[in-house]
């Protein structure tokens, strides 16, 4: 839990840096696009992650290996790992980070819109 709300703060850091270096300066609409970029990229990644992770890809990279291997390296295609054994970290973290980023970028919208 520490680390989840330690990578929350530094997410909020990046944004307030973000919003300050940006053309509009710090204001709330800044602060929400920020976020959706920040918010949006840890979901995505973390989505990329637990796709890989499940094992989705392993038919389509093996056969793929296989179609695409030449006569020297055949041998090794049963040597060569599936992503599934390659992404073994979990998504829950980038999950558990990204969302409450984008809660905090609604939250600002419905005082941005009202």
């Amino acid at each position: 839990m520490k680390k989840i709300t330690l990578l929350f703060l530094i997410g909020q850091f990046i944004i307030f840096i973000l919003s300050f270096v940006s053309k509009d300066g710090i204001s709330l609409l800044s602060y929400i696009n920020n976020s959706f970029y920040i918010g949006g990229l840890l979901l995505l990644v973390g989505g990329i992650v637990y796709i890989f992770r499940t094992g989705s890809f392993d038919f389509f990279t093996s056969s793929m290996r296989k179609v695409l291997a030449t006569k020297n390296t055949r041998d090794d295609l049963d040597s060569m790992r599936s992503p599934s054994e390659v992404f073994s970290t979990s998504p829950r973290i980038l999950f558990l980070t990204g969302i409450p980023i984008l809660v905090m970028m609604f939250i600002a919208m419905a005082f941005y819109y009202s």
